[in-house]
Protein backbone atom coordinates (compact mmCIF):
# COMPACT_ATOMS: atom_id res chain seq x y z
CA UNK A 1 0.00 0.00 0.00
CA UNK A 2 1.36 3.54 -0.76
CA UNK A 3 1.78 6.47 1.19
CA UNK A 4 -0.17 8.22 -0.25
CA UNK A 5 -2.91 5.65 0.20
CA UNK A 6 -2.43 5.14 3.83
CA UNK A 7 -2.55 8.98 4.58
CA UNK A 8 -6.29 9.05 3.20
CA UNK A 9 -7.46 5.47 4.89
CA UNK A 10 -5.63 7.36 8.25
CA UNK A 11 -7.35 10.90 7.63
CA UNK A 12 -10.97 9.42 6.58
CA UNK A 13 -10.72 7.28 9.84
CA UNK A 14 -9.62 9.98 12.45
CA UNK A 15 -12.36 12.24 11.10
CA UNK A 16 -15.19 9.91 10.56
CA UNK A 17 -15.50 9.54 13.87
CA UNK A 18 -16.42 13.09 15.12
CA UNK A 19 -15.28 17.04 14.07
CA UNK A 20 -13.41 18.84 16.34
CA UNK A 21 -15.04 21.16 18.55
CA UNK A 22 -13.04 24.58 18.94
CA UNK A 23 -11.06 25.17 22.58
CA UNK A 24 -13.06 27.90 23.64
CA UNK A 25 -11.90 30.18 20.83
CA UNK A 26 -14.22 32.90 19.71
CA UNK A 27 -11.96 34.38 16.79
CA UNK A 28 -12.08 38.16 17.69
CA UNK A 29 -8.99 40.36 16.78
CA UNK A 30 -6.20 39.60 19.05
CA UNK A 31 -2.33 40.28 17.97
CA UNK A 32 0.82 39.94 19.74
CA UNK A 33 2.24 36.86 21.73
CA UNK A 34 1.83 33.09 20.53
CA UNK A 35 -1.95 32.01 20.89
CA UNK A 36 -2.38 28.20 22.65
CA UNK A 37 -3.08 26.89 19.05
CA UNK A 38 -0.22 27.87 17.46
CA UNK A 39 2.22 26.66 20.09
CA UNK A 40 0.05 23.15 19.79
CA UNK A 41 0.62 22.69 16.38
CA UNK A 42 3.92 23.43 16.33
CA UNK A 43 4.51 26.35 14.24
CA UNK A 44 3.56 30.05 15.09
CA UNK A 45 1.76 31.41 11.88
CA UNK A 46 1.23 35.59 11.32
CA UNK A 47 -0.98 35.72 14.29
CA UNK A 48 1.75 35.10 16.46
CA UNK A 49 4.38 36.86 14.27
CA UNK A 50 4.79 38.37 11.09
CA UNK A 51 8.26 39.32 9.17
CA UNK A 52 9.02 42.67 7.71
CA UNK A 53 11.86 44.61 6.13
CA UNK A 54 14.20 45.87 8.91
CA UNK A 55 17.80 47.47 9.05
CA UNK A 56 19.47 48.31 5.46
CA UNK A 57 21.95 45.55 4.96
CA UNK A 58 24.52 49.14 3.31
CA UNK A 59 24.12 52.50 4.82
CA UNK A 60 23.71 53.85 1.24
CA UNK A 61 21.73 51.58 -0.54
CA UNK A 62 18.19 50.36 -0.30
CA UNK A 63 18.32 46.47 0.24
CA UNK A 64 17.08 45.98 3.83
CA UNK A 65 17.08 42.35 6.12
CA UNK A 66 14.31 40.49 7.27
CA UNK A 67 13.29 40.75 10.95
CA UNK A 68 10.47 40.03 13.02
CA UNK A 69 7.66 42.22 13.74
CA UNK A 70 4.01 41.74 15.59
CA UNK A 71 1.29 39.36 15.25
CA UNK A 72 -1.48 40.34 12.77
CA UNK A 73 -4.72 40.72 14.43
CA UNK A 74 -7.81 38.99 12.79
CA UNK A 75 -10.81 40.92 10.95
CA UNK A 76 -14.30 40.16 11.48
CA UNK A 77 -15.96 40.54 8.43
CA UNK A 78 -20.05 40.42 8.64
CA UNK A 79 -20.35 41.58 4.69
CA UNK A 80 -22.66 38.64 4.38
CA UNK A 81 -23.84 37.62 8.20
CA UNK A 82 -24.18 39.34 11.41
CA UNK A 83 -22.92 36.97 14.59
CA UNK A 84 -26.12 36.79 16.72
CA UNK A 85 -25.88 37.99 20.15
CA UNK A 86 -26.29 36.01 23.10
CA UNK A 87 -25.16 32.95 24.70
CA UNK A 88 -22.94 31.15 21.57
CA UNK A 89 -22.59 27.01 21.53
CA UNK A 90 -19.87 25.27 20.86
CA UNK A 91 -18.94 25.58 17.99
CA UNK A 92 -17.85 22.70 15.40
CA UNK A 93 -15.30 22.19 13.01
CA UNK A 94 -16.18 20.75 9.73
CA UNK A 95 -12.68 21.13 7.74
CA UNK A 96 -8.85 22.75 7.61
CA UNK A 97 -6.75 22.79 4.83
CA UNK A 98 -3.75 24.81 3.37
CA UNK A 99 -4.42 26.78 0.34
CA UNK A 100 -1.11 27.14 -1.75
CA UNK A 101 -0.92 29.26 -5.05
CA UNK A 102 0.89 30.54 -8.32
CA UNK A 103 4.40 28.53 -6.62
CA UNK A 104 5.90 29.10 -10.33
CA UNK A 105 8.83 26.11 -9.68
CA UNK A 106 10.87 27.25 -12.88
CA UNK A 107 14.04 25.32 -14.33
CA UNK A 108 16.07 28.90 -14.05
CA UNK A 109 18.93 27.89 -16.66
CA UNK A 110 16.48 27.10 -19.50
CA UNK A 111 17.52 28.24 -22.80
CA UNK A 112 14.33 28.81 -23.84
CA UNK A 113 13.89 31.43 -21.60
CA UNK A 114 15.54 33.80 -23.78
CA UNK A 115 16.99 35.43 -20.96
CA UNK A 116 19.24 37.29 -23.69
CA UNK A 117 16.41 39.58 -24.46
CA UNK A 118 15.93 41.39 -21.28
CA UNK A 119 18.76 43.45 -22.14
CA UNK A 120 16.84 45.01 -24.55
CA UNK A 121 14.54 46.29 -22.20
CA UNK A 122 15.34 49.62 -20.13
CA UNK A 123 16.28 48.31 -16.27
CA UNK A 124 14.77 51.59 -15.02
CA UNK A 125 11.39 51.08 -15.58
CA UNK A 126 11.12 48.81 -12.97
CA UNK A 127 10.85 45.56 -11.81
CA UNK A 128 10.34 42.93 -14.16
CA UNK A 129 7.41 40.66 -15.00
CA UNK A 130 7.28 36.63 -14.55
CA UNK A 131 8.32 36.87 -18.08
CA UNK A 132 11.58 37.97 -16.79
CA UNK A 133 14.29 38.30 -14.20
CA UNK A 134 14.10 37.39 -10.64
CA UNK A 135 16.96 37.46 -8.41
CA UNK A 136 15.04 34.33 -6.41
CA UNK A 137 14.21 32.23 -9.52
CA UNK A 138 16.86 29.58 -9.01
CA UNK A 139 14.89 29.07 -5.33
CA UNK A 140 11.33 28.13 -6.58
CA UNK A 141 11.58 24.88 -5.73
CA UNK A 142 12.75 25.88 -1.73
CA UNK A 143 10.12 27.78 -1.65
CA UNK A 144 7.65 25.33 -2.45
CA UNK A 145 9.40 22.77 -0.41
CA UNK A 146 9.19 25.39 3.03
CA UNK A 147 5.95 25.92 2.48
CA UNK A 148 5.08 22.21 2.81
CA UNK A 149 7.10 21.54 5.82
CA UNK A 150 5.45 24.87 7.35
CA UNK A 151 1.72 22.84 6.76
CA UNK A 152 3.45 19.48 8.11
CA UNK A 153 4.67 21.70 11.02
CA UNK A 154 1.40 23.52 11.81
CA UNK A 155 -0.48 20.06 11.52
CA UNK A 156 -3.65 21.19 12.17
CA UNK A 157 -6.04 24.42 11.87
CA UNK A 158 -4.53 27.14 14.03
CA UNK A 159 -7.39 28.34 15.69
CA UNK A 160 -10.02 25.14 15.60
CA UNK A 161 -7.25 22.47 16.84
CA UNK A 162 -8.76 20.10 13.91
CA UNK A 163 -6.33 18.25 12.05
CA UNK A 164 -5.49 19.51 8.56
CA UNK A 165 -7.38 17.45 5.89
CA UNK A 166 -5.87 18.60 2.96
CA UNK A 167 -3.10 20.93 0.91
CA UNK A 168 -4.69 22.63 -2.30
CA UNK A 169 -2.72 24.29 -4.81
CA UNK A 170 -5.07 26.61 -7.21
CA UNK A 171 -2.39 26.35 -10.23
CA UNK A 172 0.54 27.89 -11.88
CA UNK A 173 2.18 25.10 -10.34
CA UNK A 174 5.32 25.52 -13.39
CA UNK A 175 6.59 28.86 -15.01
CA UNK A 176 7.46 27.72 -18.22
CA UNK A 177 5.07 24.52 -18.71
CA UNK A 178 8.91 22.45 -18.72
CA UNK A 179 8.35 18.85 -17.66
CA UNK A 180 11.57 18.97 -14.97
CA UNK A 181 9.42 22.19 -13.15
CA UNK A 182 6.19 19.71 -13.00
CA UNK A 183 8.32 17.01 -11.89
CA UNK A 184 10.36 19.06 -9.21
CA UNK A 185 6.52 19.86 -8.17
CA UNK A 186 5.14 16.45 -7.77
CA UNK A 187 8.70 15.31 -5.78
CA UNK A 188 7.84 18.67 -3.47
CA UNK A 189 4.42 17.50 -2.47
CA UNK A 190 4.78 13.70 -2.74
CA UNK A 191 8.52 13.49 -1.34
CA UNK A 192 11.35 13.06 -3.19
CA UNK A 193 14.08 14.25 -4.99
CA UNK A 194 12.88 17.50 -5.83
CA UNK A 195 14.70 20.03 -8.42
CA UNK A 196 13.94 21.78 -11.41
CA UNK A 197 17.53 21.92 -12.96
CA UNK A 198 17.40 18.66 -15.19
CA UNK A 199 21.45 18.99 -15.50
CA UNK A 200 22.44 19.50 -12.28
CA UNK A 201 24.51 22.01 -12.07
CA UNK A 202 23.64 25.93 -12.62
CA UNK A 203 24.77 26.87 -16.50
CA UNK A 204 23.34 30.69 -16.85
CA UNK A 205 22.92 34.18 -16.85
CA UNK A 206 23.41 34.45 -13.29
CA UNK A 207 26.99 33.34 -13.09
CA UNK A 208 30.22 34.69 -14.38
CA UNK A 209 30.57 33.27 -17.60
CA UNK A 210 30.47 35.32 -20.97
CA UNK A 211 28.28 37.85 -21.07
CA UNK A 212 27.48 41.00 -22.96
CA UNK A 213 28.06 44.01 -20.23
CA UNK A 214 24.37 44.87 -20.44
CA UNK A 215 22.72 41.52 -19.82
CA UNK A 216 25.30 41.26 -16.93
CA UNK A 217 24.30 44.32 -15.70
CA UNK A 218 20.38 43.72 -15.67
CA UNK A 219 20.71 40.47 -13.65
CA UNK A 220 21.82 39.63 -10.36
CA UNK A 221 25.02 37.58 -9.69
CA UNK A 222 25.30 36.30 -6.10
CA UNK A 223 28.84 35.18 -6.48
CA UNK A 224 31.93 37.85 -6.11
CA UNK A 225 32.39 39.62 -8.96
CA UNK A 226 35.71 38.22 -10.55
CA UNK A 227 38.98 40.87 -9.64
CA UNK A 228 38.59 44.24 -11.36
CA UNK A 229 34.98 43.26 -12.78
CA UNK A 230 32.32 45.89 -11.74
CA UNK A 231 29.19 44.70 -9.76
CA UNK A 232 25.85 44.36 -11.79
CA UNK A 233 22.77 46.84 -11.21
CA UNK A 234 21.08 45.02 -8.43
CA UNK A 235 23.90 45.31 -6.60
CA UNK A 236 25.12 48.45 -7.33
CA UNK A 237 21.87 50.43 -7.40
CA UNK A 238 19.64 48.43 -5.30
CA UNK A 239 22.42 47.07 -2.68
CA UNK A 240 21.67 43.33 -3.42
CA UNK A 241 24.02 41.02 -1.25
CA UNK A 242 26.55 38.69 -2.72
CA UNK A 243 25.85 34.89 -1.87
CA UNK A 244 29.06 33.07 -2.81
CA UNK A 245 28.09 29.67 -3.46
CA UNK A 246 24.35 30.00 -4.24
CA UNK A 247 23.78 28.33 -7.24
CA UNK A 248 25.78 25.89 -6.96
CA UNK A 249 23.60 25.38 -3.42
CA UNK A 250 20.36 26.21 -5.41
CA UNK A 251 21.68 23.51 -8.20
CA UNK A 252 21.34 20.49 -5.84
CA UNK A 253 18.37 18.42 -5.67
CA UNK A 254 16.20 18.75 -2.33
CA UNK A 255 15.25 15.70 -0.27
CA UNK A 256 11.27 16.80 0.14
CA UNK A 257 9.56 14.95 2.91
CA UNK A 258 6.28 15.53 0.83
CA UNK A 259 3.00 16.62 2.23
CA UNK A 260 2.00 14.68 5.46
CA UNK A 261 -2.28 15.17 4.00
CA UNK A 262 -3.44 14.13 1.08
CA UNK A 263 -3.09 17.01 -1.88
CA UNK A 264 -4.87 18.73 -4.64
CA UNK A 265 -3.65 20.63 -7.56
CA UNK A 266 -5.15 22.60 -10.44
CA UNK A 267 -4.03 24.08 -13.95
CA UNK A 268 -3.43 27.52 -14.24
CA UNK A 269 -2.47 29.61 -17.26
CA UNK A 270 1.38 28.95 -16.63
CA UNK A 271 0.66 25.38 -16.97
CA UNK A 272 -1.27 25.91 -20.35
CA UNK A 273 0.98 25.55 -22.79
CA UNK A 274 -2.21 26.90 -25.53
CA UNK A 275 -1.38 23.69 -27.52
CA UNK A 276 -4.48 21.01 -27.80
CA UNK A 277 -5.61 18.25 -29.79
CA UNK A 278 -4.94 19.40 -33.30
CA UNK A 279 -3.28 23.17 -32.27
CA UNK A 280 -1.22 24.24 -34.71
CA UNK A 281 2.66 25.29 -32.92
CA UNK A 282 3.54 28.18 -34.51
CA UNK A 283 6.73 28.87 -36.39
CA UNK A 284 8.04 31.07 -33.10
CA UNK A 285 6.75 28.48 -30.37
CA UNK A 286 9.14 26.27 -32.69
CA UNK A 287 12.09 28.48 -32.20
CA UNK A 288 11.61 27.98 -28.85
CA UNK A 289 11.52 24.90 -28.43
CA UNK A 290 14.45 24.15 -30.68
CA UNK A 291 16.01 26.46 -27.80
CA UNK A 292 15.12 25.10 -25.15
CA UNK A 293 16.20 21.46 -25.21
CA UNK A 294 19.44 22.49 -27.48
CA UNK A 295 22.81 22.75 -26.36
CA UNK A 296 22.90 26.51 -27.07
CA UNK A 297 22.51 29.89 -24.81
CA UNK A 298 21.81 32.26 -26.58
CA UNK A 299 23.54 35.79 -24.99
CA UNK A 300 22.64 38.63 -27.47
CA UNK A 301 21.48 39.59 -30.95
CA UNK A 302 23.67 39.04 -34.07
CA UNK A 303 25.67 42.77 -34.41
CA UNK A 304 23.03 45.18 -36.29
CA UNK A 305 19.83 43.04 -35.55
CA UNK A 306 16.83 44.44 -34.19
CA UNK A 307 14.16 42.61 -31.83
CA UNK A 308 11.50 42.57 -34.76
CA UNK A 309 14.19 41.48 -36.95
CA UNK A 310 14.74 38.44 -34.59
CA UNK A 311 11.37 37.06 -34.17
CA UNK A 312 10.54 37.47 -38.13
CA UNK A 313 13.34 35.22 -38.49
CA UNK A 314 12.52 32.76 -35.99
CA UNK A 315 8.69 33.08 -37.96
CA UNK A 316 10.91 31.33 -40.59
CA UNK A 317 10.83 27.34 -41.78
CA UNK A 318 13.27 24.75 -40.17
CA UNK A 319 16.40 25.95 -42.18
CA UNK A 320 15.93 29.41 -40.79
CA UNK A 321 15.52 28.54 -37.40
CA UNK A 322 18.17 26.38 -37.40
CA UNK A 323 20.55 29.43 -38.66
CA UNK A 324 18.99 31.82 -36.83
CA UNK A 325 19.93 29.79 -33.78
CA UNK A 326 24.01 29.26 -35.01
CA UNK A 327 24.11 33.31 -35.75
CA UNK A 328 23.13 33.96 -31.84
CA UNK A 329 26.31 34.44 -29.94
CA UNK A 330 25.59 31.88 -27.30
CA UNK A 331 27.25 29.86 -24.56
CA UNK A 332 27.72 25.80 -24.29
CA UNK A 333 25.32 24.25 -22.33
CA UNK A 334 23.80 20.81 -21.10
CA UNK A 335 21.42 19.88 -23.34
CA UNK A 336 18.05 17.83 -21.97
CA UNK A 337 14.73 16.93 -22.81
CA UNK A 338 13.39 17.22 -19.74
CA UNK A 339 13.10 21.03 -20.61
CA UNK A 340 10.18 20.47 -23.35
CA UNK A 341 6.74 21.32 -22.43
CA UNK A 342 4.29 19.11 -20.85
CA UNK A 343 0.56 19.16 -22.43
CA UNK A 344 -2.42 18.50 -20.31
CA UNK A 345 -2.28 14.49 -20.60
CA UNK A 346 1.20 14.47 -18.77
CA UNK A 347 -0.19 17.08 -16.08
CA UNK A 348 -2.42 14.11 -15.86
CA UNK A 349 -0.09 11.60 -15.80
CA UNK A 350 2.38 13.40 -13.61
CA UNK A 351 -0.34 13.93 -10.75
CA UNK A 352 -1.34 10.16 -11.46
CA UNK A 353 1.48 9.03 -10.90
CA UNK A 354 1.48 10.28 -7.44
CA UNK A 355 -1.81 8.80 -6.66
CA UNK A 356 -3.17 12.28 -5.78
CA UNK A 357 -6.40 11.52 -3.96
CA UNK A 358 -9.11 12.66 -6.91
CA UNK A 359 -12.27 10.69 -5.74
CA UNK A 360 -13.83 11.36 -9.22
CA UNK A 361 -11.78 10.34 -11.99
CA UNK A 362 -10.74 14.20 -14.21
CA UNK A 363 -13.30 13.60 -17.38
CA UNK A 364 -11.68 13.08 -20.45
CA UNK A 365 -9.09 15.81 -21.12
CA UNK A 366 -10.67 18.39 -18.79
CA UNK A 367 -8.12 18.97 -15.87
CA UNK A 368 -10.91 19.57 -13.29
CA UNK A 369 -12.94 17.26 -10.93
CA UNK A 370 -14.54 17.14 -7.46
CA UNK A 371 -13.05 15.83 -4.35
CA UNK A 372 -14.23 15.23 -0.34
CA UNK A 373 -11.76 18.08 1.70
CA UNK A 374 -13.66 16.45 4.24
CA UNK A 375 -16.46 13.79 5.31
CA UNK A 376 -18.23 17.25 5.74
CA UNK A 377 -17.10 19.13 3.20
CA UNK A 378 -17.07 18.86 -0.56
CA UNK A 379 -14.60 20.36 -2.62
CA UNK A 380 -14.64 21.09 -6.71
CA UNK A 381 -11.49 22.13 -8.85
CA UNK A 382 -12.66 24.23 -11.97
CA UNK A 383 -10.04 24.68 -15.23
CA UNK A 384 -10.39 28.27 -15.50
CA UNK A 385 -6.72 28.67 -18.18
CA UNK A 386 -7.80 30.02 -21.52
CA UNK A 387 -7.35 26.93 -23.84
CA UNK A 388 -4.96 30.08 -26.10
CA UNK A 389 -2.72 30.21 -23.14
CA UNK A 390 -3.61 33.66 -22.16
CA UNK A 391 -3.65 35.23 -19.01
CA UNK A 392 -7.13 35.76 -18.83
CA UNK A 393 -9.98 33.59 -17.08
CA UNK A 394 -12.22 31.29 -19.05
CA UNK A 395 -15.19 28.41 -17.61
CA UNK A 396 -16.46 27.21 -21.45
CA UNK A 397 -19.88 26.27 -21.37
CA UNK A 398 -19.36 22.46 -21.14
CA UNK A 399 -17.08 22.71 -17.64
CA UNK A 400 -20.05 25.01 -16.35
CA UNK A 401 -22.68 22.53 -17.50
CA UNK A 402 -20.55 20.01 -15.23
CA UNK A 403 -19.85 22.33 -12.75
CA UNK A 404 -23.63 22.99 -12.02
CA UNK A 405 -24.54 18.96 -12.18
CA UNK A 406 -22.20 18.74 -9.16
CA UNK A 407 -23.75 21.58 -7.24
CA UNK A 408 -26.72 19.83 -7.48
CA UNK A 409 -25.76 17.00 -6.41
CA UNK A 410 -24.51 18.15 -3.24
CA UNK A 411 -27.42 20.26 -2.53
CA UNK A 412 -31.40 19.14 -1.06
CA UNK A 413 -32.57 23.08 -2.41
CA UNK A 414 -30.73 25.36 -4.52
CA UNK A 415 -31.71 27.94 -7.05
CA UNK A 416 -33.24 27.28 -10.90
CA UNK A 417 -31.78 29.62 -14.05
CA UNK A 418 -34.89 31.17 -13.24
CA UNK A 419 -34.37 31.77 -9.63
CA UNK A 420 -37.23 29.26 -8.66
CA UNK A 421 -36.68 26.78 -5.37
CA UNK A 422 -35.78 23.51 -6.59
CA UNK A 423 -35.78 20.85 -3.81
CA UNK A 424 -34.07 17.43 -4.19
CA UNK A 425 -33.03 14.34 -2.33
CA UNK A 426 -29.31 14.87 -2.97
CA UNK A 427 -27.43 15.07 0.69
CA UNK A 428 -26.41 18.47 1.73
CA UNK A 429 -22.74 19.50 1.76
CA UNK A 430 -21.17 22.34 2.45
CA UNK A 431 -18.51 23.20 -0.91
CA UNK A 432 -15.73 24.82 -1.31
CA UNK A 433 -14.83 25.86 -4.64
CA UNK A 434 -10.99 25.79 -5.88
CA UNK A 435 -9.66 27.64 -9.26
CA UNK A 436 -6.55 29.65 -10.63
CA UNK A 437 -8.57 32.89 -11.70
CA UNK A 438 -10.64 34.79 -9.90
CA UNK A 439 -13.90 36.45 -10.45
CA UNK A 440 -12.14 39.55 -11.81
CA UNK A 441 -9.92 37.64 -14.16
CA UNK A 442 -12.79 36.69 -16.58
CA UNK A 443 -13.99 39.16 -19.11
CA UNK A 444 -17.08 41.19 -19.19
CA UNK A 445 -18.77 39.54 -22.54
CA UNK A 446 -18.76 36.30 -23.56
CA UNK A 447 -16.02 34.73 -25.70
CA UNK A 448 -14.64 32.31 -28.03
CA UNK A 449 -11.22 31.12 -27.43
CA UNK A 450 -9.15 29.39 -29.92
CA UNK A 451 -10.47 25.95 -29.32
CA UNK A 452 -13.92 26.87 -30.41
CA UNK A 453 -15.11 26.55 -26.97
CA UNK A 454 -17.25 29.97 -25.82
CA UNK A 455 -16.14 31.04 -22.39
CA UNK A 456 -18.69 32.50 -19.66
CA UNK A 457 -19.41 36.33 -18.78
CA UNK A 458 -17.87 37.06 -15.61
CA UNK A 459 -21.75 38.02 -14.61
CA UNK A 460 -22.60 34.35 -15.76
CA UNK A 461 -20.19 32.46 -13.93
CA UNK A 462 -21.06 34.35 -10.67
CA UNK A 463 -24.81 33.45 -11.21
CA UNK A 464 -24.08 30.21 -11.34
CA UNK A 465 -22.60 29.96 -8.33
CA UNK A 466 -25.14 32.04 -6.59
CA UNK A 467 -27.58 29.92 -7.33
CA UNK A 468 -26.34 27.32 -4.79
CA UNK A 469 -26.56 28.42 -1.06
CA UNK A 470 -23.97 25.71 0.64
CA UNK A 471 -21.30 26.96 -1.74
CA UNK A 472 -19.56 28.89 0.59
CA UNK A 473 -15.84 29.90 0.12
CA UNK A 474 -14.10 30.34 -3.63
CA UNK A 475 -10.07 30.44 -3.37
CA UNK A 476 -8.23 31.01 -6.07
CA UNK A 477 -4.67 33.24 -6.99
CA UNK A 478 -3.99 34.33 -10.26
CA UNK A 479 -3.03 37.75 -8.90
CA UNK A 480 -0.02 37.63 -6.86
CA UNK A 481 -1.95 39.31 -4.06
CA UNK A 482 -4.13 39.13 -1.13
CA UNK A 483 -7.61 39.90 -1.46
CA UNK A 484 -11.21 38.84 0.17
CA UNK A 485 -14.56 39.47 -1.36
CA UNK A 486 -17.93 39.05 -0.55
CA UNK A 487 -20.40 37.81 -3.07
CA UNK A 488 -24.22 38.29 -2.19
CA UNK A 489 -26.68 35.01 -2.67
CA UNK A 490 -28.95 35.05 -5.30
CA UNK A 491 -32.38 37.52 -4.36
CA UNK A 492 -29.73 39.12 -1.54
CA UNK A 493 -29.76 36.21 0.38
CA UNK A 494 -26.23 34.07 2.08
CA UNK A 495 -23.53 34.34 -0.02
CA UNK A 496 -20.23 33.21 -1.30
CA UNK A 497 -16.62 34.41 -0.19
CA UNK A 498 -14.02 34.66 -2.46
CA UNK A 499 -10.05 34.63 -0.87
CA UNK A 500 -6.96 35.66 -3.61
CA UNK A 501 -3.99 34.30 -2.21
CA UNK A 502 -0.44 35.75 -2.77
CA UNK A 503 2.00 33.41 -4.85
CA UNK A 504 5.41 31.54 -3.43
CA UNK A 505 7.68 33.35 -5.89
CA UNK A 506 6.88 36.96 -5.57
CA UNK A 507 6.51 38.62 -1.64
CA UNK A 508 5.17 37.99 0.53
CA UNK A 509 4.95 34.44 -0.36
CA UNK A 510 2.48 32.90 1.88
CA UNK A 511 -0.20 30.57 1.83
CA UNK A 512 -3.60 30.23 4.14
CA UNK A 513 -4.58 28.08 6.65
CA UNK A 514 -8.21 27.71 6.17
CA UNK A 515 -10.68 26.76 8.54
CA UNK A 516 -14.47 25.99 8.00
CA UNK A 517 -16.57 26.09 11.21
CA UNK A 518 -20.10 25.46 11.79
CA UNK A 519 -21.03 27.84 14.91
CA UNK A 520 -24.05 26.15 15.49
CA UNK A 521 -26.12 29.29 15.26
CA UNK A 522 -27.39 29.66 12.21
CA UNK A 523 -24.20 31.23 10.95
CA UNK A 524 -20.25 29.70 9.60
CA UNK A 525 -17.04 30.80 10.16
CA UNK A 526 -14.26 30.61 7.54
CA UNK A 527 -11.10 31.31 9.44
CA UNK A 528 -8.26 32.05 6.78
CA UNK A 529 -4.89 32.93 8.55
CA UNK A 530 -1.61 33.73 7.02
CA UNK A 531 1.25 31.13 7.07
CA UNK A 532 4.86 32.37 6.60
CA UNK A 533 7.06 29.56 4.86
CA UNK A 534 10.34 30.86 6.53
CA UNK A 535 11.37 32.64 9.83
CA UNK A 536 13.67 35.96 9.38
CA UNK A 537 16.55 34.30 11.41
CA UNK A 538 16.44 31.40 9.01
CA UNK A 539 18.24 33.77 6.14
CA UNK A 540 21.99 33.24 5.73
CA UNK A 541 23.75 35.39 3.28
CA UNK A 542 27.28 33.74 4.19
CA UNK A 543 28.47 30.20 4.60
CA UNK A 544 27.16 26.87 4.49
CA UNK A 545 23.55 27.14 2.92
CA UNK A 546 20.58 24.73 3.79
CA UNK A 547 17.18 24.34 1.69
CA UNK A 548 15.36 26.54 4.33
CA UNK A 549 17.96 29.21 4.54
CA UNK A 550 17.62 29.05 0.83
CA UNK A 551 13.60 29.37 0.98
CA UNK A 552 13.82 32.71 3.41
CA UNK A 553 16.72 34.17 1.56
CA UNK A 554 14.14 34.35 -1.29
CA UNK A 555 11.54 35.94 0.78
CA UNK A 556 14.44 38.41 1.31
CA UNK A 557 15.45 39.03 -2.00
CA UNK A 558 11.62 38.96 -3.33
CA UNK A 559 10.88 41.59 -0.35
CA UNK A 560 13.47 43.83 -1.92
CA UNK A 561 12.39 44.36 -5.58
CA UNK A 562 12.98 47.50 -6.59
CA UNK A 563 9.45 49.15 -6.90
CA UNK A 564 7.51 47.32 -4.59
CA UNK A 565 4.56 48.52 -2.86
CA UNK A 566 3.98 46.39 -0.52
CA UNK A 567 0.60 47.46 0.83
CA UNK A 568 -0.34 46.27 -3.44
CA UNK A 569 0.10 42.30 -2.73
CA UNK A 570 -0.41 42.28 1.10
CA UNK A 571 -3.98 43.47 0.71
CA UNK A 572 -5.33 45.50 3.81
CA UNK A 573 -5.96 44.31 7.06
CA UNK A 574 -9.29 42.57 5.98
CA UNK A 575 -7.37 40.91 3.20
CA UNK A 576 -5.43 38.95 5.41
CA UNK A 577 -6.09 36.86 9.04
CA UNK A 578 -10.25 36.74 8.29
CA UNK A 579 -12.76 35.92 9.92
CA UNK A 580 -15.74 35.74 7.28
CA UNK A 581 -19.41 35.23 8.65
CA UNK A 582 -22.01 33.35 6.16
CA UNK A 583 -25.56 32.31 6.79
CA UNK A 584 -25.35 28.61 7.32
CA UNK A 585 -27.49 27.04 4.17
CA UNK A 586 -29.06 24.57 6.37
Amino acid sequence: MSRRRLLQLSLAAATAVAVTPLSGCTAETRPGPPSPSASAGGRPTTRDRSIRLGDRLSEDLPYRVLEDGDGLERVVREDLADRPGGTRPEPVALAAFGHITDPHVLDATNPGRLSFLWQYLDFEEGYPTSGRFRPQDVLTVHVLDATVRAFNALGQGPESGRPLDALVVTGDLSNSFCTSELDAVVAALDGGRATANPVGRYEGIQDHGRSPRDLFADVWHPDPEPDGADPDNWKARYGFPTVEGLLDAASSPIDAPGADVPWFVGFGNHDETGRYGGSRISPGEQFVDLVRTGSRLPLELPAGMKEPDFWEQAKGGEAARERLLAELPSRTTAASEERDVFDKAAFRKALARSESAVEQPIEEDALYYSFDLSPEVRGIMLNTASPDGSGRGCLDREQASWLVGQLEAVSGSYLDEEGNTQMSEAENRITVLFSHHPLRSFEDDATTADDGGESLARDEVLSILSRFPNLVLWLNGHEHRHRVEAHRGRNGSGGLWEITTASLIDFPQQSRAVELVDNRDGTLSILATLLDHSAADDVRRDGEQSPASLAALSLELAANRPGLDPGSVQGAAGDQNVELLVAAPF
